[in-house]
């Protein structure tokens, strides 16, 4: 384990170099609902998990047939989640009751939305991903 971000992240072979996080490339995290976490992958990888994390220049994601995949099954599957850059973050003291929840549901929504208007949300500067939920900073 090593701290990134002032948060936990379980590196998955951290004697391996192919699992690095390369903090100059993207990243895409998602909702791991097996271990109850997020699941950083970059590379085609899935390279660390974490309970929390931060982001930054990040849009949001949905495969578009993965998510007709879920409606046609009615089981979920990877096929959503946040494309972002780690690095050492400035904006840790941002005050968290000036941050926005952004919610993505398959069964109502084709995209990210905000959850008090449902309104779209495809970017963010920054986004703050919490044990149960998403936070970005306000457009």
């Amino acid at each position: 384990m090593y701290v990134i971000l002032y948060y936990m992240i379980t590196k998955r072979n951290p004697d391996d170099p192919r699992y690095k996080i390369d903090t100059t490339k993207k990243v895409f995290v998602y909702k791991n609902l097996h271990k109850d976490c997020w699941s950083i992958r970059q590379g085609g990888l899935v390279k660390a998990h974490a309970t929390e994390l931060n982001l930054e220049g990040c849009d949001f994601r949905v495969n578009r047939k993965g998510r007709l995949k879920v409606l046609r099954e009615k089981r979920k599957n990877v096929h959503a989640g946040v494309r972002g850059y780690m690095g050492e973050s400035t904006w840790d003291t941002y005050p968290e009751e000036l941050l926005e929840e952004v919610t993505y549901n398959p069964y109502k929504y084709k995209s990210f939305v905000m959850k008090g208007t449902e309104a779209p949300r495809w970017f963010a500067n920054q986004v703050r991903l919490k044990p149960s939920k998403v936070m970005v900073t306000p457009m």
